[in-house]
């Protein structure tokens, strides 16, 4: 039972998750698909087996939502208070690595997937320490 919920996220794992998700085929799968179980049962396997991250296909799917949900919120906060208050970032951690996979660009402006999975991992706080190139 403790497994099923309330275990919070760590960066990491979130990292984890954004790289399988920024994938062209798991991207592509979820946008045309309904019944998604099947695609969360594959990007829980993914984390496990390249990042050694364990979360099962709902927590997976509860966490993409509640990522998705968040940066609409922190985009229609941003534009509600306009450019004066700083940056969409701002308003949610992670803006960037997610914004970049919703609209199917990298986070440094280029298109490659494999530059936009490695950019995810690089970031200023502490360094992945299971990251694998693929």
């Amino acid at each position: 039972m403790a497994e099923e919920g309330g275990r919070h996220w760590t960066d990491n794992e979130v990292r984890a998750l954004l790289c399988v998700w920024a994938d062209g085929n798991i991207r592509e799968h979820l946008k045309s698909t309904l019944r998604n179980k099947c695609i969360f049962q594959e990007i829980a396997c993914q984390m496990q087996r390249k990042f050694g991250v364990v979360r099962n296909w709902k927590q997976c799917r509860t966490k993409y939502k509640n990522l998705k949900y968040d940066y609409k919120t922190a985009k229609g906060a941003y534009a509600a208070t306009g450019s004066s208050m700083g940056t969409p970032g701002k308003y949610m951690k992670f803006f960037e690595e997610v914004e970049a996979i919703l609209l199917n660009k990298a986070v440094d402006g280029t298109t490659p997937q494999e530059d936009r999975r490695a950019e995810i991992y690089r970031t200023k706080q502490k360094p992945f320490h299971n990251f694998m190139i693929f």
